[in-house]
């Protein structure tokens, strides 16, 4: 339907375009024949009555345009506005005009959820945490009372589970299923967009939480296979087994290009960065079409590391340039066939105002570089604070925050769940996070849970 509106409003506004081009040459014409005759006449009678008779004619003119102006939808008053031929405009027909506002409609139910929140559930919709990190038990394999008693207090918008949550396929089954009822009952009783998201990190291989009965190539097997089917049928098989265990998430595919000597050999799709970005493109498609969300990681590229990157900020010797005509090429790919989450990390690149900051709170990247370059409109959520900001010179309280103001829609924090909740909701009351920039990052996440439906 939203691919319907905007091909009727493209054309609807080529329309126009091209009644102006046709009014300014007619109007153009009319003047040119004024002063033609005006000169053989020449007297002031003559000109006089040919200048009436280009009035007249004007205005004739006019009135069609504005008639036919008036029946064309999606219209605004400023955009009808008749110029004079001093004015005349040579557009082409695909050219976008600046006069012509390009605003992305906002979903009425998203609007109507976003309205209807607490600023305590506001808080936790911007959290992505573990099950261990809300209850504080080692190792949750059962909702019981804690989780229920956790749930109803912190309303967080996903949890993440892994196999230390794994004890067999009906015992998982059972735990999603618990946890998911509770939480719907809590938050969600009367619209199921505000139901709970429940992700882990599968990719069948490497990263595995679940115990698939098919066996799945790992990323190096099928980037050297060089055939970008394989990957869509490796993930099509993974999100289908995501789908029986009530699972929407899955943190995959990762996209960053393995250098040599990379600490991620054994989990990226390769070295090559066209090959990589046609693996995570398919890889992405194939989770699309079991209704999976990707959450693809770790931006902007982490491939030419030889070791996994550490607290406060990661050092690399590429520049932004590099990053983005090399590592960015992935993301691209994976983007353009419906990636519905970025994760972002810590490594070091330039802010708005020069300054080297970790990519999660580096304002440029994140709205220049994501939402801009790669043109992406879906949620942006951080690495894990608890590691990549265990080392910084702010506390990950203030990690968390900075983030969200840099334009990041949600956190990731997998411990100091509560005082980073706290800091967040304390955050929403005093406006440390400012209204729109709050409504911005809850239109996206719900966004995204609308379209996973």
């Amino acid at each position: 339907m939203k691919k319907d509106n905007k091909k009727s409003t493209s054309e609807s506004r080529r329309k126009i375009r091209r009644r102006r081009q046709m009014r300014n040459q007619i109007l153009a014409y009319l003047l040119l024949i004024v002063i033609m005759f005006g000169v053989g006449l020449g007297g002031y009678y003559g000109v006089r009555k040919l200048a009436d008779f280009f009035n007249e004619k004007r205005a004739e003119t006019e009135a069609k345009i504005s008639e036919n102006l008036a029946t064309t939808p999606s219209v605004s008053e400023e955009e009808a506005i008749i110029s004079t031929p001093d004015n005349i405009e040579t557009v082409s027909e695909d050219s976008t005009q600046e006069d012509i506002p390009e605003e992305n409609e906002i979903d009425p139910d998203v609007l109507a959820v976003i309205e209807s929140m607490s600023a305590e559930e506001k808080a936790g919709a911007l959290i992505m945490t573990t099950p261990e990190a809300l209850t504080g038990v080692n190792a949750a394999t059962q909702a019981g009372e804690g989780t229920k008693a956790a749930l109803e207090k912190y309303p967080v918008g996903i949890l993440i589970y892994d196999k230390d949550n794994w004890v067999d396929a009906e015992q998982f089954k059972t735990l999603i299923s618990k946890t998911k009822d509770i939480y719907a009952e809590a938050h969600a009783a009367e619209n199921e967009l505000r139901n709970l998201i429940i992700a882990v990190k599968e990719d069948g291989s490497v990263n595995k939480t679940l115990s698939l009965d098919d066996e799945i190539s790992s990323a190096p097997d099928l980037g050297s296979s060089g055939d970008n089917t394989n990957a869509y049928q490796a993930y099509l098989a993974i999100g289908s087994a995501l789908n029986e265990y009530n699972i929407d998430m899955d943190i995959a595919p990762l996209c960053d290009v393995a250098a040599e000597g990379s600490y991620e050999a054994k989990v990226s799709f390769g070295s090559d960065a066209d090959i990589v970005a046609s693996m995570a493109g398919s890889a992405v498609s194939g989770l699309s079409d079991q209704k999976i969300i990707s959450c693809i990681y770790t931006f902007p590229g982490q491939g030419s590391l030889s070791t996994a990157p550490g607290g406060g900020m990661t050092e690399t010797d590429k520049t932004l340039d590099d990053l983005r005509n090399f590592d960015y090429k992935p993301f691209e790919s994976a983007v353009d066939e419906g990636a519905g989450v970025i994760m972002v990390g810590n490594l070091g690149v330039a802010d708005a105002d020069g300054n080297t900051v970790p990519s999660y709170i580096s304002s440029a990247l994140i709205n220049d570089d994501i939402r801009g370059q790669l043109g992406f409109e879906g949620v942006i959520i951080t690495d894990d604070l608890a590691v990549i900001a265990k080392d910084a010179e702010y506390s990950q309280q203030e990690a968390a925050l900075r983030a969200l103001n840099a334009g990041v829609d949600m956190v990731y924090v997998s411990s100091d769940f509560e005082t980073t909740y706290q800091y967040l909701l304390d955050s929403i009351n005093d406006g440390a996070i400012t209204e729109e920039r709050l409504n911005d990052a809850l239109v996206h996440i719900y966004t995204m849970k609308k379209n996973a439906l």
